[in-house]
């Protein structure tokens, strides 16, 4: 986990919890990365993103086929631009095609479960799951419940 705090870095989050876990994330365990942002557009995420390079999304992504389209076709041209050696989601919807595709393409992915998740996994997280390098959960009682999941503590 050590290679990570100072690696090429593309951060994964919907506005809102999911930016805010993510921002602090980024704050203590990746300030000395070279982060690059994907988010959707919202006063949140616009204000808390304004000093950061952010490529934005689109939304709303809450079993939207169309836009999950349009971020499937916007992902490889961001991973392009980016060139990341990680892709790090705290999710929501915006996660699946990156951390999708980034596995494709060999890019060793990370999924944070959501703190609020204390007996099961997100619809994200259950996507993630399957997919990811490295699953972490915030509560040690998920990761009894999923051998693959890892506890590392809480975000907040």
């Amino acid at each position: 986990m050590n290679k990570i705090k100072t690696a090429k870095l593309l951060l994964v989050c919907s506005p809102g919890g999911h930016l805010l876990q993510m921002r602090r994330l980024a704050d203590s365990a990746f300030k000395d990365a070279d982060c690059s942002w994907v988010c959707l557009p919202a006063a949140d995420s616009k204000s808390l993103l304004s000093n950061e390079k952010v490529h934005w999304a689109f939304g709303p992504t809450n079993r939207n086929y169309w836009n999950l389209f349009r971020n499937l076709c916007l992902t490889p041209l961001v991973l392009l631009k980016t060139r990341p050696q990680y892709i790090v989601s705290t999710g929501a919807g915006v996660a699946i095609p990156f951390l999708l595709l980034g596995r494709i393409f060999g890019i060793k992915t990370i999924f944070v479960e959501s703190f609020a998740r204390q007996s099961e996994l997100s619809v994200t997280g259950k996507f993630a799951y399957r997919v990811v390098n490295l699953f972490v959960v915030q509560n040690p009682d998920l990761a009894k419940q999923f051998p693959k999941a890892v506890y590392a503590g809480v975000v907040y």
